[in-house]
């Protein structure tokens, strides 16, 4: 045996047991430090890197327990928001708000109840007074596989793009509103994808459960996650430019608006794809006709003519454009970066 008994890192020996079991033996602190017990049952994980997770059953799960926000006639609503969204991000099962001796401001609840309405998925309000405020988080992890949830998320941000260039072209502010609308849902559902991936990097039972091969997956992931909370946010431009065209824009600039929307979402479509499929060739694929696309709005923007009154929104619907593909071609670099061993050899 290595190292003294206050070390986070111990060496044992593995003893042979029966011919087909081996033993090894556990420190006594670190065990009670577990709250574990004789004859108590332990999961063991093999994980992803060759190493093993050793779990008391009843303890160890993925989510935490209970983060205390405090709330001060002084503090800013804002903050008290972000500091809930951490938590959560964090993995608490439980946030709870309370101020020391005084009320809650009834704006901060106010803030409060939009946030887990509008904002975080799977949580409630389950007790609110004006000195406390608890915010349950009900959903288990996971719901849904990563890549279910992802396919569920770019299916959202792709038709975000679609319907906001439809709305542009009919100048149809209702509809327009309506998109701007479904990027609050994008958010929403990548706050709650981040988090399940917070979860799942220390817990490998979350990461299998989710359908990730190893923990580092989870930085690629959230980079597209990102990617893709971007490109609904360009979407969501797109759409607001409706209201600011003058009569309607010339045909023949919606039907180059139309055509570049329609090669940025292939773009992006091919990204979500190489992803998921963890194809190297597909992702770069998809690399190089984003550079086809960002090609294509530099000559289509030089075509626009200064005379038209409805210039500078076609050319910001048009570098919106050009920005989804350049953030699909972001998500099909994590593609290309997570599968370059199909791709080299090793001396």
């Amino acid at each position: 045996m290595a190292g003294n008994i206050g070390s986070p890192r111990q060496s044992r020996r593995m003893q042979l047991s029966g011919g087909s079991t081996y033993t090894i033996s556990l420190p006594k602190e670190w065990v009670e430090e577990l709250g574990a017990k004789a004859g108590q049952n332990i999961t063991i994980v093999k994980n992803s890197n060759r190493s093993l997770t050793l779990v008391p059953d009843g303890g160890g799960g993925a989510a935490k327990g209970t983060a205390v926000i405090q709330s001060g006639q002084k503090d800013r609503g804002e903050s008290v928001k972000r500091k809930i969204i951490s938590a959560y991000l964090s993995g608490y099962n439980t946030i709870r708000i309370r101020t020391r001796g005084s009320r809650i401001p009834a704006g901060h609840i106010r803030s409060v109840r939009e946030l887990v309405r509008s904002t975080m998925v799977g949580t409630e309000i389950v007790e609110s007074s004006s000195e406390s405020v608890v915010i349950q988080v009900l959903t288990r992890l996971p719901e849904l596989s990563f890549e279910t949830a992802l396919r569920r998320m770019y299916l959202m941000a792709s038709t975000m793009v679609s319907e906001a260039v439809d709305a542009v072209a009919a100048c149809d502010i209702a509809h327009a509103d309506e998109v701007v609308n479904m990027d609050d849902e994008v958010d929403r559902f990548g706050l709650y994808m981040r988090r399940n991936l917070v979860l799942a990097v220390g817990n490998e039972g979350a990461l299998r459960d989710m359908g990730l091969r190893k923990a580092s997956d989870c930085l690629g992931y959230r980079a597209v996650i990102s990617r893709i909370e971007r490109i609904a946010d360009h979407a969501a431009l797109v759409a607001k430019r409706a209201k600011f065209v003058e009569g309607a824009i010339d045909a023949g600039a919606i039907s180059k608006i139309r055509r570049l929307a329609k090669e940025s979402l292939g773009v992006f479509e091919e990204s979500i794809q190489a992803v998921m499929g963890h194809d190297y060739d597909m992702g770069e694929r998809a690399a190089q006709s984003a550079g086809q696309v960002i090609a294509e709005e530099k000559q289509v923007m030089a075509r626009v003519s200064e005379g038209d009154r409805n210039a500078t929104i076609i050319r910001f619907i048009l570098e919106d454009l050009r920005r989804i593909a350049e953030y699909s071609s972001d998500i099909a670099e994590v593609a290309i970066d997570e599968n370059i061993e199909a791709v080299i050899t090793r001396e």
